[in-house]
């Protein structure tokens, strides 16, 4: 386990700083550290590893870290009622993939994270899509291989339109089960349809 600290430099894995910590995102449910906020945008824990005493090292570039999720109050909650910050902390440094759970007493986020476990995607059917602000549908359907890593999803976009098979390499990050991709409309229209199980054509 390692301290995520605020204000520590986060580089890019050819070593350009990218930018500072400025809040952690917290998953109060499982008690753990999934992003942390750089630049205003929202990067997964599972994409840093310790750069020797220098910060952080993700696995991203400057041109796919401008394609991150900036933080947006639909996907990401203001620490709040309930909370209390850790030692050397406030509670502006923390954002939260969900409603803050009120228990017996007042809840204190993690602020260590394990740099060596790989990430979890919780994407499910239902999951909200996005690209930018902009909400493209619904996972319909959710392939992986055996080891659960996601192979592609299908995304609905909702009634009458057609839905299509998104390849996993288009993921750019999930905040919470919230997926977001790097798709513009005219690449979403090339992507392949996938017929809607249970539909019968009657010509």
């Amino acid at each position: 386990m390692r301290e995520i600290r605020i204000g520590e430099d986060v580089l890019g894995r050819d070593g350009e700083r990218l930018g500072r910590v400025e809040r952690l995102v917290v998953d109060p449910g499982a008690h753990r550290i999934t992003h942390v906020v750089v630049e205003g945008r929202m990067l997964g824990i599972a994409r840093l590893r310790d750069a020797d005493g220098n910060g952080l090292l993700a696995d991203l570039g400057r041109e796919d870290f401008g394609r991150l999720p900036e933080v947006n109050p639909e996907h990401v909650h203001s620490a709040g009622e309930g909370w209390q910050a850790p030692a050397g902390h406030t509670l502006q440094h923390f954002l939260s993939v969900a409603e803050a759970i009120v228990g017996q007493g007042p809840y204190v986020p993690p602020v260590h994270a394990d740099l060596d476990v790989s990430g979890v995607h919780e994407i499910t059917p239902s999951s909200p899509v996005w690209s930018g602000r902009e909400k493209l549908g619904h996972v319909a359907e959710v392939t992986t291989d055996d080891s659960g890593a996601l192979i592609d999803f299908v995304l609905d976009p909702g009634l009458l339109q057609r839905r299509v098979r998104v390849p996993a390499g288009r993921v750019v990050e999930v905040v919470g089960n919230n997926v977001h991709v790097d798709l513009t409309e005219d690449e979403l229209e090339d992507l392949p349809s996938e017929d809607v199980k249970g539909w019968i054509d009657h010509g």
